[in-house]
């Protein structure tokens, strides 16, 4: 079925009114967002079957590999060939791999190992490191919002942080509008509201009536002709999904598109049309926001680029960018297999700890804890 352009078109030579302008400036922009949500969600089911047939095979053998060299450094660290400080520094090299393979991978027989070299056991570290990273999110919260956490709340990952904020915000704002219902109103506040209502009715007998004519027209109760039926029953699904997702554009595109009606007789006077705009500009916002969200699907536990950033193009592009980070895992793969053949002789691993550093405790879990947008 093709869509018609939903937009006003001046009559001979008059010029569109302001509001006329802003209906088809959001008019177009919910098209091109509709456009891009469904071009995204393609993309990202593509995205993900390739990544699942062609990296997750290497990168399990990247993990396997890298998890090899780990046991490499555990097997030389009772030699007594090795002195003291050596021996701290395999341990610092063991305990430090075997916690990103962990949390990477969820390598839970690296755990064992971990536990072998820590000072307290894996699983204690990790909720006491959510629990710090949580505390800390929430102090931040608090003092940028304002917002007051239940001492319950759980937001121990981006999304939940997100969900909770949401709803705390919208309390936030509920409670203020309930202060401020509570004050006396103004002359001038009750005519607004007022006025408000109105409008919400004029546009719910728009839509109602949109819907109603589109039922009459296109029931396929009475059609005797199977293939209109059919074509009916399709029609009449689209316009019971828009009238039940209120989505007033779609109602109005499938009045045009299937009835052939002037956009002019529909938006009536500048107040309705005023009113359209308010809730076109308002399915902008939410089609924004399913944008968003589909992306944070692409994205890990901690953040970070999304999978339609790092992957995302036309099919030679996508190709392209799948195939470079499968080459470059090949590549790793090699060069392990390498260090693995090296370090097995312990004079080489000397050598090797010469130079190695022990790593500075540093929690940089709250610097990637956010997703990207979340402050939009």
């Amino acid at each position: 079925m093709s869509h018609q352009a939903l937009v006003i078109i001046p009559k001979s030579n008059k010029d569109l009114s302001k509001l006329q302008k802003q209906f088809n400036a959001n008019v177009k922009k919910i098209n091109e967002l509709k456009q891009k949500l469904q071009d995204d969600g393609a993309d990202l089911r593509k995205i993900v079957t390739r990544i699942q047939s062609e990296i997750i095979p290497v990168e399990q053998k990247h993990f396997y590999k890298i998890t090899e060299l780990v046991y490499v450094f555990d097997k030389h660290h009772d030699d007594p060939f090795f002195k003291k400080k050596e021996k701290a520094k395999i341990a610092d090299f063991i305990l430090n791999k075997s916690q990103e393979l962990i949390e990477s991978n969820g390598n839970e027989e690296l755990k064992i190992l971990y536990d072998k070299y820590a000072n307290e056991p894996f699983d204690k570290m990790d909720a006491k490191a959510e629990n710090a990273t949580a505390e800390m999110m929430k102090n931040m919260m608090s003092s940028m919002f304002g917002v007051e956490f239940d001492a319950d709340a759980d937001v121990s990952d981006p999304k939940k942080m997100q969900e909770y904020m949401e709803k705390k915000m919208q309390e936030k704002e509920a409670n203020a509008q309930a202060k401020k219902s509570n004050k006396k109103k103004t002359d001038k506040q009750i005519e607004k509201e007022e006025k408000i209502k109105e409008e919400a009715k004029n546009v719910s007998k728009a839509a109602r009536s949109i819907y109603t004519d589109l039922v009459k027209a296109f029931h396929p109760d009475r059609e005797r002709d199977e293939t209109e039926r059919d074509r009916k029953t399709e029609i009449m699904k689209m316009v019971t999904q828009a009238y039940e997702n209120d989505d007033l554009f779609e109602l109005l595109r499938l009045k045009i598109e299937l009835q052939g009606s002037d956009i002019e007789s529909l938006t009536m006077a500048d107040e309705q049309l005023k009113y359209y705009n308010k809730i076109l500009k308002e399915q902008v916002r939410e089609l924004e926001e399913s944008i968003w969200q589909l992306r944070m699907q692409g994205t890990g536990s901690m953040g970070g680029e999304d999978l339609l950033t790092r992957f995302g193009g036309d099919e030679k592009t996508m190709k392209a960018k799948i195939t470079r980070q499968v080459n470059k895992l090949k590549n790793n793969i090699k060069m392990i297999e390498q260090d693995i053949l090296s370090l097995r002789v312990k004079e080489n691993m000397r050598i090797f700890l010469r130079d190695y550093q022990i790593q500075e405790d540093f929690d940089d879990d709250f610097v990637n804890f956010l997703p990207p947008g979340f402050f939009r």
